[in-house]
């Protein structure tokens, strides 16, 4: 039995996909160790090291394609994969949707969100850890828990339309929930591709000052409310803007962004890129899955919906060139920036006479796709602002509103911003405080 390392699999892969007489084959392949730290009530629990590799095959035979992954990496098996799936494209029926894979050689820019500390496990994550708890007591918490995680990844393509390329990415990611008492907590995170912009004192001091600050939260009222957004609830919205405008998404009639190509879709303040490679940015790729170098990509353009994201089917579908970001069948944002505003939280306080401030969301959930309608649920702090000052903490409420509306109900974006991922935002964002005008808000009964 021989164990294939990340080269081996790439090429293997690659040889038996070709030998089986495929038309078109790539084969893109990802390694990532990743370092995780797991704490709560105020100690260390979980210390571990986990090491994953995978190989994705996308074929095509006679207009029929398919695509397969794997994270096995003995040699046989990998053999009997591709046979497997060379074999199960030949019983398939023709697309209608098929494109070629687009010919190489490409040139790539170098990476910008490599670390080499990182990559070496060349940092004190325990320190770090320790850090974030001790921050977190200070700040008034009682009780706080976490995960902190180091990874480095990297990843190899290789298609028949002459492509080769080598990525690699690190990161370090912390996530703080800290508790004053049983019912009052906080949440704080740092995220960073290196070193320098990561900062797990602040993640830590973040989370106690919000629990301290919620303690003896009153049960709010139903009521439609001005909302400010912390970064991570902004991001929560606009991760699903960036799915939305997938040119798959559209195609497939489940985005509320079909037709509205060059149309108004938000208020002229908003602006949102995708960016495959930027600086402190997470989700950086030189290539994305057909090997095309990614790129710049304004989606929305001071209000007006400027792009989708494509692949090179759904390019050729919608007469347009590839934006660099596949996905073999759905194309997908790398990393989203929302333009900055020009206004501190304070200034966005004082212009709400009857609103909410929400730091954290989870459990969203769409109704409606093509609406966008969808609802979300408030956690950890949360005030209620009168009269442009923040009175006190609440509970038990629920967002229920269309993202749609919301865009076009934007009032002020805030200067600050900070990078966004955890396990509610999968698509890393750079994300400012957002207020929001006239969302609909219903309350739980105590």
């Amino acid at each position: 039995m021989k164990l294939l390392n990340l080269d081996e699999l790439i090429e293997l892969g690659f040889s038996e996909a070709t030998k089986a007489g495929v038309d078109d084959a790539s084969i893109l392949g990802g390694q990532s160790v990743e370092r995780m730290i797991r704490f709560s009530n105020n100690n260390i629990t979980v210390s571990k090291d986990i090491d994953n590799i995978f190989l994705t095959a996308y074929v095509t035979k006679g207009k029929r394609r398919i695509i397969g992954s794997t994270s096995n990496p003995i040699q046989r098996s990998l053999k009997s994969f591709i046979k497997n799936l060379v074999d199960t494209c030949a019983s398939l029926e023709p697309t209608k949707s098929y494109t070629q894979l687009p010919n190489g050689p490409f040139r790539y820019k170098s990476g910008k969100n490599f670390d080499i500390k990182i990559r070496d496990n060349a940092i004190d994550l325990i320190g770090l850890t320790k850090q974030a708890i001790d921050q977190g007591l200070n700040a008034g918490a009682e009780r706080v828990s976490g995960t902190l995680t180091s990874n480095h990844g990297r990843q190899l393509i290789r298609t028949s339309a002459g492509v080769q390329g080598e990525n690699q990415s690190t990161s370090l990611t912390i996530n703080v929930r800290a508790f004053a008492d049983d019912s009052a907590s906080g949440h704080g995170l740092s995220c960073s591709s290196n070193t320098r912009k990561f900062d797990a004192e602040d993640a830590g001091r973040t989370a106690g000052e919000y629990a301290k600050r919620s303690i003896g939260a009153k049960v709010a009222k139903d009521g439609i409310y001005d909302l400010i957004l912390a970064p991570t609830v902004t991001a929560d919205i606009v991760q699903h803007v960036g799915s939305f405008a997938s040119a798959f998404s559209v195609e497939t009639g489940s985005s509320f962004l079909a037709n509205k190509m060059g149309q108004t879709v938000a208020t002229d303040s908003f602006t949102l890129r995708d960016y495959g490679l930027i600086k402190n940015g997470l989700g950086g790729h030189v290539f994305d899955d057909e090997g095309v170098p990614t790129k710049e990509t304004t989606i929305i353009n001071k209000g007006v919906l400027e792009s989708y994201l494509h692949n090179s089917a759904t390019a050729a579908t919608f007469n347009t060139k590839t934006t660099g970001n596949a996905g073999l069948i759905s194309p997908h944002p790398w990393n989203l920036v929302v333009d900055k505003g020009s206004l501190d939280t304070e200034e966005m306080v004082s212009q709400v006479k009857m609103g909410m401030f929400i730091t954290n969301n989870w459990y969203t959930r769409f109704q409606n796709l093509r609406g966008g309608e969808y609802s979300t649920v408030p956690r950890d702090a949360a005030f209620l602002i009168e009269k442009g000052e923040i009175k006190y903490p609440i509970s038990g409420m629920r967002i229920s509103d269309t993202i749609p509306r919301q865009l076009l109900n934007i009032k002020e974006l805030s200067e600050e911003r900070k990078w966004i991922e955890w396990w509610e935002v999968n698509v890393p964002i750079l994300a400012p405080y957002m207020l929001l005008k006239d969302v609909p808000i219903t309350c739980a009964v105590r």
